[in-house]
């Protein structure tokens, strides 16, 4: 990351030294004049590398999946009863309810 950074900035610095000797020598009568819009693209350019580089990454969170167990089904004496789990005071208990 660093490297790419270093690279970035470099790319960028190169236009703007070139940029600075260019122009019209002190013996020319007529001068040119250049816009002073030149800085514009590279600190756009520069600031849209900075933001993708220091923005933080998404965070992604993963379900688990979720199981749906049917509920056990008991016949004693021909009735039906359901097997259920409760937690009571922090212990489980296995209780058989009537349909």
């Amino acid at each position: 990351m660093k490297k790419l950074l270093l690279t970035s900035l470099l790319a960028f610095s190169m236009p703007m030294m070139a940029q600075h000797h260019h122009g019209m020598r002190h013996f020319d009568h007529h001068q040119y004049r250049q816009s002073n819009w030149g800085w514009v693209a590279p600190a756009v350019i520069g600031g849209a590398v900075v933001y993708g580089l220091t923005r933080p990454a998404p965070i992604v969170v993963q379900q688990p999946p979720v199981y749906i167990q049917q509920p056990e089904i008991v016949v004693i004496d021909g009735i039906a009863y359901i097997k259920q789990y409760q937690i009571i005071n922090g212990v489980t208990t296995e209780v058989l309810i009537r349909q």
